[in-house]
């Protein structure tokens, strides 16, 4: 039963991701023609921004997740002082966070870019609006994680994929009745607050035990703390291991050599939506069997998802692989087969290792054990920077790709070893 809830939850994580890419699709082109390049790439600035600075939540999302599962199977007074600690926490973070961006916005656009006169003003007043916007982003990511811990990703997805799609249609329809990119981003401000009111509605229906409280037991954020303090870690690496090739590439081979790396790499990363959308589902699977003692079951979940991983990945990986170069070049044409067949291919297999992983990853999280995924982060970091120069300098394209690779597959082995050692497994069952 669990295995067929855990699938029906992942095909709705699909959903709620591919959805808002779909009409972003069709919708961005509008606001880009509307805006100009120069306004929609400041629009653009903000979304990546509003997305980074999410790391303003000190890992408290993931926390959110596992300790609302773990209250599932507790008393109705730790499930109510775990969701309102845990949200007050994010939302007063964002308010942080969001205040030093806000008085940062004016230097941030003097010293970091290069802007006609006529833009400054509007770019700093975006950014400002992008302040004000993160409470409320933290917000919505703290009301999701708890329909998330209690498994009602129907109703997470259901919201998500309105909140999201609503946030690039509005700046879409902004840009057509020609208002500035302040406005346009205080209109998203104000479906984001709309969006928490419905996800405070679904909360009530879907979870009538909980019952929100004012924070008593202090030590209930210490134990968020400690756990998202270690998820920060991981969160705050990451990108540095998945950008670094793109920064070492432009000043070893140039800029040119970006490009040809960046779309074939972000075509083919692409296939890790289904692993990303698996483990949302199973982390508070996995938490509830863990809370319940119930490792023979965890062990055969965790095995399960691996052995479907495999078999769901590795056909479209080995047709990449097989047809690299007539893919490159129905896709992108024959420049791209010339300089990146080789890139894409050893990708290709980057990716089965990393979307292998992911399950492991998230077993320790569920296991209470957010230490060890960071710490294999630190250490990759030390040994994937300077791997990362010396084979751009050797193999260019291609040597950013093996590096790439090489520290996705030390990843999936360190998160066999930490597993097997923590669950008792073997690392054959591990493995898959």
């Amino acid at each position: 039963m669990t295995q067929s809830r855990i699938a029906h939850n992942t095909f709705l994580n699909i959903l709620g991701l591919g959805v808002p890419l779909a009409v972003a699709f069709f919708v961005m082109p509008i606001a880009a023609h509307h805006l100009g390049a120069a306004r929609f790439g400041l629009l653009g600035l903000a979304w990546a921004l509003t997305e980074y600075l999410t790391l303003f939540d000190l890992g408290l999302g993931r926390a959110t997740v596992k300790f609302v599962a773990d209250g599932l199977h507790g008393d109705a007074a730790e499930l109510g002082e775990t969701a309102s600690l845990a949200t007050i926490a994010q939302l007063l973070a964002g308010a942080v966070g969001g205040l030093l961006f806000f008085i940062a916005a004016r230097p941030i656009v003097d010293i970091a870019f290069d802007l006609p006169p006529e833009l400054v003003g509007e770019a700093v007043g975006m950014f400002r609006v992008v302040g004000l916007n993160l409470p409320v982003v933290l917000l919505l990511s703290a009301l999701r994680a708890i329909l998330e811990g209690a498994q009602r990703f129907d109703l997470s997805n259901s919201v998500r994929t309105l909140s999201s799609s609503a946030s690039v249609i509005i700046p879409a329809i902004g840009a057509v009745m020609g208002a500035s990119l302040p406005t346009i981003l205080l209109w998203v401000l104000g479906t984001r607050v709309v969006v928490a009111g419905i996800y405070l509605a679904a909360i009530r229906y879907a979870v009538p035990a909980l019952a929100w409280r004012i924070p008593r037991r202090w030590t209930t954020l210490t134990k968020l703390l400690s756990f998202g303090g270690w998820v920060f870690v991981s969160n705050a690496v990451t990108p540095l291991l998945v950008y670094f090739d793109r920064f070492a590439l432009a000043a070893i081979a140039g800029v040119a050599a970006v490009g040809f790396y960046t779309a074939p790499y972000e075509g083919v990363t692409r296939l890790l939506l289904l692993p990303i959308s698996l483990v949302v589902s199973l982390f508070p699977a996995l938490t509830a069997l863990e809370r319940t003692s119930d490792r023979g079951r965890l062990k055969e979940l965790l095995s399960a998802s691996g052995r479907t991983l495999t078999v769901v990945m590795v056909p479209p990986l080995a047709i990449v692989i097989a047809f690299a170069p007539d893919l490159l070049q129905l896709w992108l044409g024959p420049a791209y087969a010339e300089q990146t067949t080789m890139a894409l291919r050893i990708i290709a297999f980057g990716v089965l290792m990393n979307a292998l992983a992911h399950p492991l990853f998230i077993s320790l999280y569920a296991v209470n054990r957010p230490d060890l995924p960071a710490k294999f982060h630190l250490v990759e970091l030390a040994i994937h920077l300077p791997l990362t120069i010396v084979l751009i300098r050797s193999f260019g394209i291609a040597g950013a790709a093996a590096a790439w690779t090489a520290r996705v597959t030390l990843d999936f082995l360190l998160l066999i070893a930490a597993t097997s050692r923590v669950t008792g497994m073997t690392v054959g069952a591990v493995a898959g």
